[in-house]
């Protein structure tokens, strides 16, 4: 634990007045909370909506996050909490890239905090649900404990594992993160000096190697695209090649699955749309679980099975690995095209 900051003596004024958040302020969190809240897709309730961190707290800066936890109960979502981390964390992922929000140059990050949570007892937390203080900040004395770092840490280094080098948008995700987190790391020396929460998260980021990688793969990705490439394949040969597959007619190879993988941006990753919702994903393993997956899925084996998967339930495939294609508007001109392809005589499974 860390003791004894000196701080400023007044709250952010960009946010508070004296110690009453802004009105509107209040109206605004709370409808960027709940719009968070059903891009969750969990029919748990919300126990409430907090404002933590440190503009919660008298050692703001102008850099500070502004951060809004929804606390729900992990248990009520699923009974591996495991795998309920995921895929809240992959849910924050995506809704980080599709609505990069922020108030005044300050960035709001929405988190799905666990209800069965604690932390330290002088942290600042002011209810946005109720409009009033759960527990009042310290302006003389700020701690900060190991749980609040690895709270503030592990939501930057999922989004960091979670990129994909065949992302489209990959160079964004990486300048933004990057930007995100230069701003962390300002923001607390700025408060706090080196010992600061902010800093200590940014420090922690770059021993586990996730801001290495993220660097790393900012310049692969430069160069990948100054590069000249002198053979373009036809994305259609890959869809072709895939209803050959279903139809039985071939049988797709390694080399046919990396054509297949490289024209839909397919990702590797047995934690398929748990991890990288809406994407294409290859799943090791026959067993299938739609537990959590919010849309239905078209799956694949390396034998030619073609099973449409609904959300909630658990399918086996005859082969040793499936390829997923999500139902969404993005895939719908290829799951038509494989559909019709064996409407006659295939073994489709519903």
């Amino acid at each position: 634990m860390i003791n004894e900051y000196e701080t400023h003596g007044n709250l952010n004024p960009k946010l508070w007045i004296d110690d009453t958040l802004r009105k509107s302020l209040r109206n605004g969190f709370l409808k960027i909370a709940h719009h968070f809240y059903e891009f969750l897709e969990i029919d748990v309730p919300i126990q409430d909506i907090i404002l933590i961190g440190s503009n919660a707290n008298y050692n703001w800066t102008k850099y500070s996050d502004i951060d809004l936890h929804i606390i729900v109960n992990y248990l009520e979502i699923g009974d591996n909490l495991h795998l309920v981390q995921n895929y809240l964390h992959a849910k924050k992922s995506v809704w980080n890239s599709n609505y990069p929000l922020t108030f005044n140059g300050m960035n709001i990050e929405l988190y799905a905090q666990d209800s069965n949570d604690n932390l330290h007892a002088t942290v600042g937390i002011y209810s946005i649900l109720n409009g009033n203080w759960i527990r009042k900040p310290n302006s003389k004395i700020i701690s900060i404990d190991d749980d609040a770092i690895t709270q503030k840490t592990k939501s930057y280094e999922y989004e960091i594992d979670a990129l994909s080098e065949k992302d489209p948008k990959l160079e964004f995700k990486i300048k933004d993160l990057l930007l995100r987190l230069r701003n962390l790391r300002k923001s607390g020396l700025e408060a706090e000096g080196e010992y600061s929460l902010e800093n200590l998260a940014y420090k922690s980021l770059r021993n586990s190697g996730h801001l290495t990688k993220l660097k790393t793969m900012l310049q692969s990705n430069t160069i990948g695209q100054l590069s000249i490439n002198e053979s373009l394949n036809d994305p259609k040969g890959a869809i072709q090649s895939l209803i050959m597959h279903v139809t039985k007619k071939q049988t797709l190879d390694d080399a046919g699955w990396n054509h297949v993988m490289k024209h839909t941006q397919g990702v590797d990753d047995s934690m398929g749309q748990w991890k990288h919702p809406g994407k294409c994903t290859m799943i090791s393993g026959n067993q299938i679980t739609m537990k959590m997956v919010p849309h239905h899925v078209l799956g694949i084996d390396d034998l030619g099975t073609m099973k449409l998967m609904k959300p909630e339930q658990t399918y086996t495939y005859p082969g040793n690995k499936v390829f997923e294609i999500p139902v969404t508007p993005q895939w719908k001109t290829i799951i038509m095209q494989l559909r019709n392809a064996i409407q006659n005589g295939s073994k489709y499974g519903n």
